[in-house]
């Protein structure tokens, strides 16, 4: 990762004075739903009448919009950045040891996310097609978490998560038409807490995005 931030780096300065044009570009995505294999959790292992094991079981499909801003470097290299919407529903299973005095001994909840995804990529343009990477930067900007009825439930403030993609995409007219892949470097959990002991799973969240992007 370290040998990407590197490399963006170097072909950005270097192909300043080279820049030739700036084109704004409207895009759209959307992933199919998921069932990340990742092995359970133990919790409240001191307390058994409050032992649960817990694991995340599935992501539903997502859908992507947003602006991107491509600026045309040193032939065939380009570099890109915009900004992206998307809401992330997740849903957990939290199954009890012994059964609990209110409620099923295993529970289903749900964790939706709206999300400001900030990607920058550098691509490279063969004939039709571009193949991008890069890293991006997200922020929460509201959820909806059933996992707080859990009993000593906490989570830290929401701060700003790296990821990266790499995709590639054929142009067909003023569009556009590809896939990308898409992967957290933040593991599914981190930041949550019961009774002090972390929720964190391990599983490095990532999926396809199938998109088109049309230049305007």
């Amino acid at each position: 990762m370290k040998k990407l931030i590197i490399i963006t780096s170097i072909l950005c300065v270097t192909s300043l004075p080279a820049w030739s044009q700036i084109r704004f570009d409207i895009k759209a995505g959307m992933s199919f739903s998921s069932s990340p294999s990742t092995a359970n959790i133990l919790v409240n292992r001191s307390n058994p009448h409050e032992e649960f094991q817990m694991n995340m079981i599935k992501v539903k499909p997502q859908f992507y919009g947003g602006i991107a801003v491509n600026v045309g470097l040193s032939s065939p290299f380009f570099l890109e950045g915009g900004v992206s919407y998307t809401k992330r529903t997740s849903t957990y299973m939290v199954e009890y040891r012994m059964p609990p005095e209110i409620g099923p001994a295993t529970q289903y909840m749900d964790e939706s996310e709206n999300m400001i995804l900030l990607p920058v990529n550098v691509g490279v343009s063969i004939g039709k097609v571009d193949i991008t990477s890069g890293l991006t930067a997200s922020r929460t900007i509201s959820t909806i978490k059933q996992l707080t009825h859990l009993k000593g439930f906490h989570q830290d403030a929401n701060g700003i998560k790296l990821g990266w993609q790499m995709g590639a995409r054929f142009a067909v007219k003023r569009a556009m038409i590809g896939v990308e892949y898409q992967a957290s470097l933040s593991r599914v959990g981190q930041g949550m807490y019961v009774n002090g002991q972390s929720l964190e799973l391990m599983n490095l969240p990532g999926q396809f995005v199938f998109g088109i992007q049309y230049k305007l």
